[in-house]
């Protein structure tokens, strides 16, 4: 331990005094001094193996264990506590992270499947292609063949495509290819390979989760090109991932920051959302060189994004500007209805999804009887009959995109249609039976029997 930590010769400061300056300005526990100076005195107390401990001890693989449970966006800072810390969190800590990590390939907008012949099923099912962690992996040579090693430090780790998604992948793929449209679907799937160039800059393909947080794999994506691999008839996704952990964390370390910071002040879209789009813009701009005329250009483009945090916006951006408030709309998009995902409570998640679900019986059910209806008024040999139509707004297929407004206004809309469902159903039939009678010819029962 440093002596500025506090030792029995050199006592810390009491809980009055606060934390000592090397600590104050870079470490925020999220507890009061008492907890701090508790830590510290315990720390130090099982370290120094001379004196006797005036404080009760707790031994190393303790407090390790407590390191285990900090939430991901306080970790990084625990690193400054003492040495001790700094390496277990830098290698069993984060190989536990990286167990729990998902990354997720994007494929694209709805328009884009529908270009490529595929229906809004297919494009639910497809358009985010997720991948579990299977193992980490060390390029192997004659020198290191017989070098022991911790698990952890593994450069590349392997993720594994998702069974289910590589089935519907497959089918499609066999539908496509028997209508002649498989050329569309692999100029696609080809953009799940990261590509370099001015005109990707911004964009997003790929995204990971770990716990209670989503945020982009890597800012820009050109800087994947050299590091992650699709190999999809193999269902794997290989990538290097100690650095990507590391930014992870630090941005999403960012992210809560901004957000204490910014929780009184007034928001263009949502604290959460204002904060992200924030951090983003600026991870992106420091990736640029302002040296390189390409840099200046795309510095200037994100300057002329829309302002955050209710400030006014004065110009507005150029027609070739236009984009990057398309690629950040789109990339915001898809990372804030994941996230909302991940932070829900699982009994929450899963009744939001049901809502969904019933959400579209409701809709079959009332296509179903409008198209009996309108067979009905032909079999009459109506058909200019007005028929007033029941005008449902359309909302984002992914229930996790809803606003509160919208998934109120469903949960309302579903409740009616339950308690009216039995009375549609017998409406239907009751139509049904009708259209039967009436197409039953008019000579029919002339061969039956009959005692008039």
């Amino acid at each position: 331990m440093s002596p500025g930590s506090g030792s029995k010769e050199s006592p810390a400061p009491g809980p009055s005094e606060g934390l000592p300056p090397y600590l104050a300005r870079h470490v925020d526990f999220g507890f009061d001094d008492d907890d701090v100076l508790a830590l510290l005195f315990s720390i130090d107390a099982s370290e120094n193996g001379e004196a006797p401990p005036s404080l009760p001890q707790l031994p190393a693989e303790i407090l390790f264990r407590i390191v285990e449970y900090v939430p991901i966006d306080h970790v990084l800072r625990w690193r400054l506590v003492c040495r001790g810390f700094r390496d277990y969190i830098g290698g069993p800590v984060m190989y536990s992270y990286l167990m729990r990590t998902e990354i997720i390939g994007y494929l694209g907008l709805q328009k884009t499947f529908e270009w490529a012949g595929l229906d809004q099923e297919a494009h639910e099912a497809l358009y985010l292609m997720r991948c579990q962690f299977d193992r980490l992996e060390n390029p192997t040579n004659a020198a290191n063949a017989t070098k022991k090693s911790a698990k952890w430090e593994g450069k590349r780790a392997v993720f594994r495509i998702d069974d289910a998604w590589y089935e519907k992948l497959t089918l499609v793929e066999s539908m496509l290819d028997n209508l002649g449209e498989l050329s569309k679907w692999r100029t696609i799937r080809q953009k799940l390979q990261p590509q370099r160039g001015a005109e990707s800059y911004g964009k997003q393909r790929w995204f990971m989760r770990l716990d209670n947080a989503v945020l982009d794999l890597e800012m820009p994506m050109d800087a994947l090109q050299d590091n992650l691999v699709v190999d999809l008839p193999s269902q794997k996704v290989s990538v290097e991932w100690r650095n990507l952990m590391f930014h992870f964390l630090k941005t999403e370390t960012q992210l809560r920051v901004l957000m204490e910071q910014k929780r009184e002040s007034i928001f263009r879209y949502h604290n959460e959302e204002d904060c992200l789009r924030a951090v983003r813009r600026q991870r992106l701009r420091s990736t640029l060189n302002p040296e390189d005329a390409s840099g200046r250009l795309n510095r200037w483009g994100i300057s002329m994004l829309p302002p955050l945090f209710s400030k006014r916006e004065y110009d507005n951006p150029a027609e070739e500007f236009g984009q990057w408030g398309f690629t950040e709309h789109l990339a915001i998009g898809i990372l804030m209805p994941l996230r909302r995902e991940v932070a829900m409570a699982g009994q929450v998640a899963d009744r939001l999804r049901q809502l969904a679900k019933d959400r579209n019986d409701m809709l079959s059910d009332l296509q179903h009887a409008e198209n009996t209806h309108t067979e009905w008024m032909k079999s009459l040999g109506v058909t200019d009959f007005p028929l007033r139509k029941i005008s449902i707004p359309k909302v984002p297929a992914n229930p996790f995109a809803w606003t509160d407004e919208v998934r109120q206004r469903e949960e309302e809309r579903v409740r009616k249609w339950k308690a009216q469902r039995n009375n549609l159903q017998q409406v239907a039939l009751l139509t049904q039976a009708s259209m039967e009678a009436v197409s039953i010819p008019e000579d029919a029962f002339d061969d039956c029997g009959s005692d008039i």
